[in-house]
């Protein structure tokens, strides 16, 4: 679909020993109930990636699975109340950007039950669609790639301005 497909590696998690990476972590495309994409910006005086537009997550501590990690995250980051049920796999990937070194479960969620309390990490964006955000200048690869997951998923709405056609939430 774009070029993100040069900038990310999908990862199969049977073949590899997670632990050899130098980072664990997990991200999320976030839906509010209202059907506005959420993502966070980073301030300026952030370590990595200052000023870029990021998925949701974090690092998956010691003894804890992806999916406890993206719950937990959702919650320190957002206040959101999470069920596992409500959450998509998207896959594991690696971005060039970080050299390959580092693996990052990527998820899907919808917040249908309105549990988002606010933005605790970061700056809250607000989007109507995808486009929207794949026309901003500093969007992390992993954060692209999952946007067009969804987008083939059809777990989003996006106008597709080339071809003129509406793909429909479901």
């Amino acid at each position: 679909m774009s070029h993100t497909n040069e900038l990310i590696r999908l990862v199969d998690l049977t073949k590899i020993d997670e632990k050899s990476y130098a980072f664990h972590g997990v991200d999320c495309v976030v839906v509010t109930k209202y059907n506005k994409i959420i993502l966070q910006k980073r301030g300026g005086d952030w370590n990595r990636f200052p000023g870029y537009l990021a998925s949701f997550g974090g690092q998956v501590e010691s003894g804890e699975t992806p999916m406890k990690a993206l719950i937990r995250e959702l919650n320190e980051e957002l206040g959101a109340r999470v069920k596992e049920s409500d959450v998509v796999s998207l896959g594991a990937v690696t971005e060039a950007i970080t050299g390959h070194t580092e693996l990052i479960h990527v998820y899907f969620w919808r917040d249908l039950q309105n549990t988002i309390t606010g933005c605790y990490e970061g700056n809250i964006e607000f989007f109507s669609n995808v486009q929207e955000i794949m026309n901003q200048p500093k969007v992390m690869d992993d954060t692209r790639w999952a946007l067009e997951q969804c987008l083939d998923r059809r777990l989003l709405l996006t106008m597709d301005f080339a071809n003129s056609k509406i793909k429909v939430i479901h």
